[in-house]
């Protein structure tokens, strides 16, 4: 389907053994909202990202077990799990840049930042609702094309 963002969720069938193969890094999407889900994921698919979305930390966790991603978009409204996920990603020692999507002056949203940055975790400030999709695309670009940079490569398009 052309012009449709590649999205799998997590109620969803695997992805296509070709798909899984490219070597495009892959988002993790945490909203309980689908349609914020699904917003996040195709600004990640546009972004040359093979997104994964999860409505829930349950379903994130379950997620996290099926190989590693470069980023991960995180709800701060899940409230204090979104904080105890958190330090889930610190005790698997993730790399992956952590962005936090809130309400930058709700006081889950300081919490969320205080947590990640004391566990030393990859993070970004929190993202405000409704999200700025293009600064968020930006963020994901740059980011892709930092860690290509990081590796010796020269990103495509670049």
């Amino acid at each position: 389907m052309a012009g449709q963002a590649r999205i799998w969720d997590g109620a969803a069938a695997p992805l296509a053994a070709a798909e899984a193969e490219q070597s495009a890094p892959r988002a993790l999407v945490i909203d309980r909202d689908n349609l914020h889900r699904m917003i996040i994921c195709r600004a990640a698919d546009k972004a040359g990202y093979i997104p994964a979305g999860a409505a829930n930390l349950a379903e994130a966790t379950r997620l996290l077990q099926s190989g590693a991603f470069a980023c991960i978009t995180l709800d701060l409204s899940l409230g204090r799990g979104a904080c105890d996920f958190l330090s889930r990603l610190d005790a698997i020692a993730c790399t992956a840049k952590i962005f936090l999507v809130g309400h930058p002056d709700a006081a889950e949203s300081r919490e969320g930042l205080r947590a990640a940055t004391s566990l030393g975790l990859d993070v970004e400030k929190p993202m405000a609702k409704p999200l700025d999709v293009g600064l968020l695309r930006y963020a994901l670009e740059q980011l892709k094309i930092g860690r290509a940079l990081q590796r010796g490569l020269a990103p495509a398009g670049a």
